[in-house]
């Protein structure tokens, strides 16, 4: 889950230092329906988590997109600490100056970061002030290919461009292997994880074997590799196995699409419901 809450706080800040609201923007009223017009229901797709109710907001469905969400989730997230920033200081001056000059500097950024979370809203269907979260639904694996291999890979007959992601500075990555479904990204994280992990232990305990000069603590620390390492190649195994191949040594995994979820209030769950009562059924997904 995720949440800026910050941004609250600044806008809150904004008012005491001269800063003014927002103007809400203009919604079109929805026509009634024709009286022979049959209500078709309305499409929610919810998320229940720890007792909070997510609904389903946006479906970023590229990489390009995603790519383009975290740009923009990072930068207004830069722009918040760097408004918290400035009002820390403006709450330190001490002279009438230094607090004008503060106060000023905050209201421009704060007046900024108001414009740019409207032009989140507007993308996203949800502001930063909101609390959310991102749930996977399709991963690529990608792998780097060195000049050499992507020559004789281009020039095989089955060659499909489509398997081919272009990276900074004219690199190129192979996508060997797509996940689709939430479920199923989620369990294949958890493998790569565990894989990660397993290997590291291994890697640690090899380093510290030279530190063991005792029969015994030797005898121990050996033993150790030997279960970790049986867990590793047990891991691969079944890896290889499921996936069809064995897990590269350096691989990238590419977020290919994702659905965004923005937690629902009392407020705003009790005017849904008013609203949708007359007109025509929830059809929720959980």
């Amino acid at each position: 889950m995720k949440t800026l809450s910050i941004f609250a706080s600044l806008m809150i800040t904004a008012a005491s230092y001269g800063a003014t609201d927002a103007k809400p923007s203009e919604k079109a009223e929805a026509k009634a329906p024709a009286a022979t017009e049959k209500p078709q229901p309305i499409q929610i797709e919810a998320l229940d988590l720890e007792g909070k109710r997510f609904i389903l907001v946006k479906i970023i469905s590229s990489p390009e997109a995603w790519a383009a969400f975290e740009r923009d989730t990072q930068f207004i997230s830069a722009q918040q600490k760097d408004a918290a920033l400035t009002k820390q200081l403006a709450d330190l001056a001490l002279t009438t100056p230094e607090k004008e000059a503060r106060g000023n500097e905050l209201q421009a950024k704060i007046t900024k970061l108001q414009e740019n979370n409207a032009a989140m809203a507007k993308t996203y269907n949800f502001d930063l002030s909101r609390q959310y979260l991102v749930v996977a639904t399709r991963v690529r694996v990608l792998t780097a290919l060195s000049k050499e291999e992507y020559a004789k890979l281009s020039a095989e007959k089955d060659f499909k461009a489509e398997n081919i992601v272009n990276g900074p500075e004219d690199k190129k990555f192979l996508v060997r292997d797509t996940v689709t479904g939430a479920g199923e990204v989620e369990t294949f994280k958890v493998q790569v994880g565990r894989i990660l992990e397993t290997k590291r232990a291994l890697q640690g305990l090899i380093e510290a074997q030279p530190r063991y000069t005792k029969e015994e603590d030797k005898k121990k620390i050996e033993e150790a590799i030997r279960n970790t390492q049986t867990e590793v190649n047990k891991s691969l195994e079944e890896f290889k196995k499921t996936r069809g191949f064995e897990i590269p040594v350096e691989f990238n995994i590419q977020t290919a699409e994702a659905k965004l979820y923005t937690l629902l209030t009392d407020e705003e769950k009790k005017s849904l419901e008013e609203k949708t009562e007359s007109k025509a059924p929830i059809s929720e997904k959980k």
